[in-house]
């Protein structure tokens, strides 16, 4: 595991002992234990001593400075901007890491950085195949790894939380918000699509949603499965995604224009016409009882009032005044509906019927899925690095144009 990815688990290993501490005001048998289990994970992990510096004066930094208050008292729309800054900070420092390892890989040096595992997470087709191997054959794939853990968490994200992944971790959405707010500065103003061409423009993402679930449920038959998985075009997925956006020819060059285009034109463009995951996790996310909810007796509305205020934050354009429980594929529980309610009112909640779950609770749930498994998987089951050998990604690499399936 690379001293970013370390990092990055291990600040969702802090922040869980800092919900802890708040939550049980102070010292409990219960804090106690999961000290004692971070301080077992950290060293079972073997992460490179300097990411554990690194990570230790950030920490002392923060303390010393007062921000790790600062931050867990911060309001629930600051606590989500920051974790989704930190994550595109991260995501950075693994994408010129990537790219520095592939450099030299190809010039044919010894990489002086080591590969980071988590690039895996942009390849549904691997870790769906992974996926489905490990539960139906009870085989491992030891070529991309990180990619079964990657749709295994994010999918068991969805069925407890919905698409709060999308809106806390995903660091796409917040490069899509960065490429529309530039496209807002050249040409101001909100494009806001009719009701056909939404529902038209939507359909993309469950089109390509369906052809990756064709290609991991049908195209590859269970006695083909490990072949596949051993083969080198499997192997080398991640560097012929790499190559699919770099190299790119008419047809690539279409796709990235396209995709940028809807991302820069409207609102969430991407999140919501284009990803896949994102329409995977809407579909799962209909099952989970955790969604935003309002208490009609107690809005505004009742009383009255014309407001509307949730509805008119969301970036999602739902009609949250008009519903009693949101049930919408496109909610991703940014929870900004509930910041915008007025306070007088508190008529909205994200939870159960009958049982509210904070912010701070939710952030700590996500921590628990897409940190903290994917780091228990890599110490118990030694199940997230690539077992792809330097000299066979080397050639692989060498021979990447010529590889097709």
């Amino acid at each position: 595991m690379s001293g970013i990815e370390t990092i990055t688990m291990l600040s969702g290993l802090v922040y869980l002992l800092l919900f802890q501490w708040h939550e049980r005001s102070g010292w409990s048998w219960q804090l106690f234990m999961m000290l004692t289990a971070a301080v077992w994970l950290t060293v079972a992990a073997k992460p490179p001593l300097s990411s554990l510096i690194v990570l230790a004066v950030a920490i002392v930094m923060l303390y010393r400075y007062k921000l790790i208050s600062a931050f867990y008292d911060s309001r629930d729309q600051q606590l989500r901007s920051l974790v989704r800054y930190f994550l595109v900070i991260s995501w950075g420092f693994v994408t010129i890491q990537y790219g520095v390892y592939i450099f030299q890989l190809h010039q044919g040096d010894l990489p002086w950085l080591s590969r980071p595992d988590i690039v895996d997470g942009f390849l549904p087709i691997a870790g769906g195949l992974g996926l489905r191997a490990l539960l139906s054959l009870g085989i491992t794939d030891y070529h991309h790894p990180a990619a079964t853990i990657t749709v295994l968490v994010i999918s068991l994200s969805g069925l407890i939380l919905g698409r709060a992944f999308c809106s806390w971790f995903c660091p796409l959405g917040v490069v899509g918000e960065w490429l529309h707010h530039f496209r807002n500065l050249l040409l101001p103003g909100e494009w806001t699509p009719p009701k056909w061409l939404d529902l038209l423009l939507k359909s993309q993402k469950f089109l390509v949603l369906s052809f990756l679930m064709f290609i991991v449920i049908l195209a590859v038959p269970n006695v083909a499965l490990p072949g596949y998985l051993m083969s080198q075009y499997h192997q080398a997925a991640d560097m012929k995604m790499g190559a699919f956006f770099f190299n790119l020819n008419f047809i690539s060059g279409i796709f990235v224009v396209w995709v940028l285009s809807v991302t820069m034109l409207f609102k969430q463009g991407f999140c919501r016409y284009l990803c896949p995951y994102g329409g995977w996790l809407s579909l799962l996310g209909l099952l989970t009882p955790l969604r935003i909810r309002r208490s009609s007796s107690s809005c505004l509305r009742s009383k009255g009032y014309d407001c509307d205020k949730c509805s008119r934050a969301c970036p999602s354009r739902i009609q949250v005044h008009e519903l009693i429980s949101v049930r919408n594929i496109e909610c991703t529980n940014c929870l900004t509906c509930i910041s915008a309610c007025p306070k007088q009112a508190n008529a909205i909640h994200f939870g159960t019927a009958n049982k509210k779950v904070s912010a701070k609770k939710l952030l700590a749930m996500l921590c628990v899925l897409l940190l903290l498994m994917p780091l228990l998987a890599h110490v118990i089951f030694d199940f997230w690095t690539s077992k792809t050998p330097l000299e066979q990604r080397r050639y692989l690499l060498d021979i990447l144009s010529s590889l097709s399936h």
